[in-house]
């Protein structure tokens, strides 16, 4: 589907968000944003969190919406980026997505594509991990799971 380049946006209408993984990074799509087109050629798999339902932008209004929500997330990301130290950017892209998903459910995501995220190790998102359950962090607790589906991890994407 990505790969043969059609665009789609993922719904506003449910919490949801996508981690696709290209080959040496992984990036987070939020709701209401562009996915496919020629920026996701390269995505090796995706890991939905919510509900994730797709669609296809029809007017020029949807799609130039849709990229301005994907510019958002990319500037989201770059701002925690710009954090220097590598715990302080696995902490914090921890807990923006902890805001939105239940903690449970982000766990579900390999703490590789996680690290993928923000340019640190695996070992220094575990270590996040450990920091925010001991700080008292406040998170969602329970998830909605089904059965995975080959190249997605945990969830179903629906295409409406």
């Amino acid at each position: 589907m990505l790969k043969e380049g059609q665009l789609l946006s993922l719904s506003e209408s449910y919490p949801a968000g996508l981690i696709l993984q290209k080959p040496y990074y992984a990036e987070y799509i939020g709701p209401g944003s562009a996915v496919g087109g020629m920026f996701d050629l390269q995505c090796v798999t995706i890991h939905p969190l919510g509900k994730a339902e797709l669609s296809t932008p029809e007017t020029l209004d949807e799609r130039q919406n849709a990229f301005q929500r994907r510019m958002e997330d990319i500037e989201q990301m770059q701002l925690i980026c710009e954090k220097d130290l590598p715990i302080e950017r696995a902490v914090a892209v921890l807990e923006m997505l902890t805001q939105h998903f239940y903690q449970d459910e982000i766990q579900m995501i390999p703490n590789e594509v996680l690290a993928k995220l923000v340019g640190v190790l695996p070992s220094t998102m575990a270590t996040a991990w450990k920091q925010l359950s001991t700080g008292g962090h406040k998170s969602h607790t329970t998830s909605q799971s089904s059965a995975p589906e080959p190249n997605f991890a945990s969830h179903e994407v629906a295409f409406a």
